[in-house]
């Protein structure tokens, strides 16, 4: 055997021992790698995969890329989904809770008119010409006039309302009117009771009076002095005093007409003999409604 054909088979013999060896690298690699397909080793900030992975190609990678960017998108659209529910229920709540304050707005700027309260005992109130004292919660003393005002007829009121109380007017002041010179003419209607003293004192034009049905006393001088005075006519059948000197210095030639021989019979005792009083009209029945006024 030649030198050149040992050599030969020397390198066939080494050529096969290396494809041997390469063969069986190649197959623990192969094992090794089946093993651990799905281990990732963090290296340094660089990702690497096994051969599997890298001979499966980018698909394996770009799979769980697609897969991690769609659990991305449907995290983040459940969560834009969750912010737009929210959202939503705060903006309901929001406008509910507007339309809630709007309504108590309007309710609690709903004008609400308080109820009228009576004036203390003793104020002084003024309605029309007149000036009235507050004597109760309902009723009223006629004062005179009001300030500088004045009348030729004065007609006392039943009632009166003031800052919407309605007050029954009861009497007539001492002095209410004394020395009025531009009356002439009074009407005193059924709610006065009570004519005070010297309330028409002196009133020198005062030429007629007329009291309705519900006067019960006459006080002293209340017409005292009215010179000109002509007629009284009071229909009240429940007069129970007229006072010393009611109708002292009148005129001669006075009448008062009444409705009781009761009522004559006291007024004879006490006023001047030369004053002529007649039973002129019968006594208000207390059935005859507005006919008693």
């Amino acid at each position: 055997m030649t030198k050149f054909k040992k050599l030969t088979i020397v390198k066939r013999m080494f050529a096969m021992a290396l494809a041997a060896t390469m063969a069986f690298s190649l197959s623990s690699v192969q094992l090794f790698a089946k093993e651990n397909a799905d281990v990732q080793v963090m290296q340094d900030g660089i990702s690497v995969y096994s051969v599997d992975e890298t001979q499966g190609g980018g698909q394996t990678g770009s799979n769980q890329s697609e897969t991690d960017s769609s659990n991305q998108d449907e995290t983040g659209s459940a969560d834009n989904s969750g912010t737009t529910t929210e959202t939503t229920s705060e903006t309901t709540t929001a406008s509910t809770e507007d339309s809630t304050a709007t309504t108590i707005t309007t309710e609690n700027t709903t004008p609400t008119t308080p109820a009228a309260e009576p004036k203390p005992v003793g104020t002084v109130i003024t309605e029309g010409i007149y000036e009235y004292k507050v004597t109760s919660s309902n009723t009223v003393e006629l004062m005179g006039f009001a300030g500088d005002d004045e009348a030729t007829y004065v007609k006392v009121k039943n009632r009166i309302t003031y800052d919407g109380v309605t007050y029954d007017v009861t009497s007539i002041a001492m002095r209410a009117f004394m020395k009025e010179s531009s009356i002439e003419k009074v009407l005193i209607r059924k709610n006065v009771t009570d004519i005070g003293k010297r309330a028409f004192f002196q009133c020198k034009n005062l030429e007629t009076v007329r009291i309705k049905t519900g006067a019960k006393v006459i006080r002293k001088c209340a017409f005292k002095g009215c010179k000109a005075l002509r007629v009284v006519n009071i229909h009240s059948a429940v007069l129970e005093d007229v006072k010393a000197n009611a109708f002292k210095n009148v005129n001669s030639n006075l009448v008062i007409n009444v409705s009781t021989k009761a009522i004559r019979k006291m007024l004879k005792a006490s006023v001047p003999s030369y004053i002529t009083i007649n039973r002129a009209f019968n006594a208000p029945s207390t059935n005859s409604g507005s006919t008693a006024q």
